[in-house]
């Protein structure tokens, strides 16, 4: 018990901790955006005209004429609304768009280079323009590309203008930290809880461990997504490459989907679904390899390539579903209807925001977020129940480990009889003067039945026939030894190639010595046999001694214990049978019927 409950607490701790360390790193974050306020950014904007896909120029009015446009080439014309400070720059995030600055004619920045096949995109990047390169009332002429216009939800040319701003180097990063501080948390949380909670979890509870893993893949996988979904442009600071800062973004956002394939197929039990599960994810890892391949060799946008790849995702999804249902509600599988209810947000969000691509309703990745988070809530509240589950079963398992810990003792104890013992010891004892030779060998007989015995607490399953036997010879010397002639041994085996539960045959041996020809003055004949027929084993245990009344209860102070263990024993097992028969005055016949395995 102890055991488990320590497995809890460290499991609850986890999570705290985990969370408690998001939220530090984010008051950490908080402190230091405050201390910098001096290098924080300020956006300025043009002031003059801009002319459409080769139309006439028309005047600025707003940012927000831009917004879902379909332009494929717009050319702003003005001058900045605020000069730029001196030491200071001139900052321009260039996100999914070609862009290029010209001052007085004079081209200051632009990412439209072409430095090979895999470059041919614009990506992410961003350009610093100094102070000196643009005086005052200096003429700005800002050329912006949107090769994405079958994307509505994007909005280059509107997110270009809207990046510009003027401030130190470090303007950007305090920016980030300032204007995402709860999204970067979130992210980060998500992350380390599946990292570390879904993935210690697994650890603890080992018969579920791969679900967790994959659960844990899953959680951080989506909150990589929100991390990298939140901060895409601020990507340049870290990462000097425009392609590359794309092409990470997209392939997190392909993995997302193949880490839920993995998980739904980690908690799928019939055959089909498995196959099915198992073959959308194989397709989605290619699709995505694919997509990246193309991408180093020029032939094809990888943001392009979500025309091609998301739709098969969709149809991966609708089949997910399909196979959760079939689950859940048909086979009744509890693990699969505990993920169809936590995977609802985040697939709800999925198709969501694969309609807003396509729409342009909402900017981003809105929904997404939204769903992640309430998947990866709705996973903690349900990993928490199996945990308060495997608790309980793991006190109950103690607990049987327990009874049949004290059933073995319990059988031990039965089977050396303190009588058997003296009896032994005084005989062994009397040899000593008589037959030293002897009663060496019987001390050794002796010692091998208490270690026999002794072992019988450790076995845990059926064993072979040939080593029960082995035993009762050891045990039947030691009684013949006080017998003598008086007790007679008949072995007639005719098989031995069967298993048989330890010590179950020794009970039946006894009475029959003991109360069976151990009765008659003149003592009698112990015979042990085994038979086998087409569908079964048999083992018999027969004595020519005073017998008994089966009808009638015995009156003879004793519990009868013992005989009620070894029939428990025999039924658990190996599913085996135990019948007695009787005759006063004729004797007694135990027959144990052990079924043969279907093949």
């Amino acid at each position: 018990m102890k055991k488990v409950k320590a497995k809890n607490f460290i499991f609850i701790g986890t999570i705290i901790v985990c969370i408690l360390f998001a939220f530090l790193f984010g008051w950490i974050a908080l402190n230091y955006s405050n201390t910098s306020s001096a290098s924080e950014s300020k956006h300025i904007f043009i002031v003059g005209e801009y002319s459409a896909d080769g139309g006439s120029s028309v005047p600025m009015k707003s940012y927000e004429d831009f917004k879902n446009d379909n332009y494929k080439k717009v050319v702003f014309s003005g001058r900045l609304s605020q000069s730029v400070p001196e030491n200071q720059w001139l900052i321009i995030s260039m996100c999914d768009a070609w862009a290029e600055l010209d001052v007085n004619g004079k081209t200051v920045a632009t990412n439209m280079q072409n430095y090979g096949k895999s470059t041919d995109t614009p990506g992410n990047s961003i350009a610093y323009v100094a102070s000196d390169d643009i005086p005052e009332n200096a003429e700005i002429r800002l050329t912006v590309i949107n090769p994405y216009t079958e994307f509505r939800s994007l909005s280059p040319v509107e997110d270009t203008l809207k990046s510009l701003c003027i401030g130190y180097k470090d303007a950007l990063f305090n920016d980030m930290i300032r204007n995402n501080m709860p999204a970067v948390i979130l992210s980060l949380a998500i992350c380390f809880l599946g990292l570390f909670a879904f993935t210690l979890a697994g650890m603890l509870w080992k018969n579920v461990m791969y679900r967790n893993l994959a659960l844990s893949f899953l959680a951080v996988s989506g909150g990589v997504f929100a991390l990298t979904d939140s901060i895409y442009q601020y990507l340049p600071l870290w990462i000097n490459n425009p392609v590359l800062c794309m092409a990470v973004d997209e392939f997190i956002s392909y993995i997302l989907p193949i880490a839920a394939f993995i998980y739904i197929r980690a908690n799928a039990e019939n055959s089909r679904c498995k196959t099915y599960l198992s073959g959308i994810t194989l397709i989605t890892v290619m699709l995505t390899v694919i997509a990246v391949l193309l991408q180093l060799f020029g032939v094809q946008d990888i943001l392009k390539s979500e025309t091609l790849v998301f739709p098969f995702i969709i149809l991966g999804v609708i089949g997910c579903i399909v196979c959760l249902v079939y689950e859940a509600f048909y086979l009744k599988n509890k693990n699969s209807r505990a993920v169809l209810i936590s995977l609802c947000p985040l697939i709800a969000a999925s198709l969501t925001d694969t309609i807003n691509s396509l729409a342009g309703f909402l900017p981003g990745r809105f929904f997404m977020r939204i769903g992640l988070l309430l998947t990866v809530l709705i996973q903690l509240y349900l990993l928490f129940l199996e945990t308060r589950h495997h608790q309980k079963e793991l006190l109950r398992y103690q607990e049987m480990q327990n009874e049949m810990l004290r059933m073995r003792v319990s059988i031990m104890v039965s089977q050396i009889q303190p009588h058997f013992l003296y009896n032994s010891l005084t005989s062994i004892a009397q040899l000593c003067e008589k037959n030293p030779k002897k009663a060496k060998k019987a001390t050794i007989e002796f010692s091998e039945y208490l270690r026999r015995n002794m072992n019988s607490l450790k076995e845990q399953a059926p064993v072979p026939f040939e080593s029960e036997l082995k035993h009762l010879e050891t045990y039947l010397s030691l009684e013949k030894m006080r017998f003598g002639d008086e007790l007679n041994i008949v072995y007639d085996i005719e098989t031995s190639d069967f298993l048989i539960p330890s010590l179950t045959v020794q009970p039946l041996v006894e009475n029959a010595v003991k109360h069976g020809v151990g009765m008659l003055e003149d003592g009698g004949t112990v015979t042990i046999a085994t038979r086998e027929y087409d569908d079964r084993y048999e083992v018999i245990v027969s004595d020519d001694g005073v017998g008994f009344d089966v009808t009638k209860k015995p009156n003879d102070g004793r519990t009868h214990v013992g005989m009620e263990n070894v029939r428990n024993r025999l039924k658990t097992m190996c599913n085996a049978v135990l019948v007695i028969e009787s005759q006063v005055g004729v004797g007694t016949k135990a027959t144990i019927t052990i079924p043969k395995e279907e093949k």
